[in-house]
């Protein structure tokens, strides 16, 4: 793990045991907030260690990312620091511990779950082309353990009506992989991927998947 100052590893370690705690062992690393009244305390917090992380050296996209939507924000601490301050913390509770490496505490877990869904999201984009359903909507963050989100909203009746995503625990950066990796053997590429909202449960973000040909 890189250097972090003493402030800022307790500033994440605050983060880890409070938002993620056992999460982490399907690869979540993230939490999502809405702007709202009920977060505003805990947007300010965050961000509070975004601007931790920028004073300590750390760039943009290490240590811990924030990323803005209309309605919310993604606080995604990264994978490897989260693995890591989770085996410092297991040596604490476990002195006999002391020579175990990370890896032997949470495994391969949280690589595992993203690799499943990253195949399940490539699953669906071929049979979304194939049906020539080419732009749908996905729910990535997924906060959830299984694989769907449902949220409650109104018709154009105004009428109570249940909306289902398929949701994964893939951020919007793995569409780069899931492309060349899962698609590119079939033709097909995720051409376009836009941003929406955090959905009102923040158990997943909204996104608009465009597809193309390779």
């Amino acid at each position: 793990m890189a250097d972090i100052p003493k402030e800022l590893y307790g500033k994440l370690t605050e983060f880890l045991t409070i938002e993620i705690e056992s999460k982490v062992l399907d690869g979540i690393t993230y939490v999502l907030a809405l702007k709202n009244d009920a977060d505003r305390e805990n947007i300010e917090r965050y961000k509070r260690i975004k601007e931790a992380a920028l004073k300590s050296g750390f760039g943009p996209n290490e240590v811990f990312r924030v990323y803005e939507l209309s309605n919310g924000y993604i606080f995604d601490m990264d994978l490897n620091v989260a693995k890591q301050i989770t085996y410092l913390l297991a040596k604490k509770v476990n002195q006999t511990n002391k020579a175990i490496p990370a890896t032997d505490i949470i495994g391969d877990k949280p690589e595992e779950r993203r690799r499943e869904d990253m195949q399940k999201l490539a699953k669906k984009c071929i049979t979304q082309y194939k049906a020539g359903n080419k732009v749908f909507d996905v729910a990535l963050f997924s906060r959830n353990s299984v694989p769907r989100i449902q949220i409650t909203a109104k018709d154009s009746h105004s009428n109570d009506t249940v909306i289902t995503y398929d949701a994964y625990a893939v951020r919007h950066w793995d569409i780069e992989e899931i492309n060349e990796r899962l698609l590119a053997k079939e033709g097909i590429k995720i051409a376009k991927i836009e941003p929406r909202e955090v959905l009102p449960s923040k158990t997943g973000v909204r996104f608009t998947l465009h597809l193309s040909k390779a």
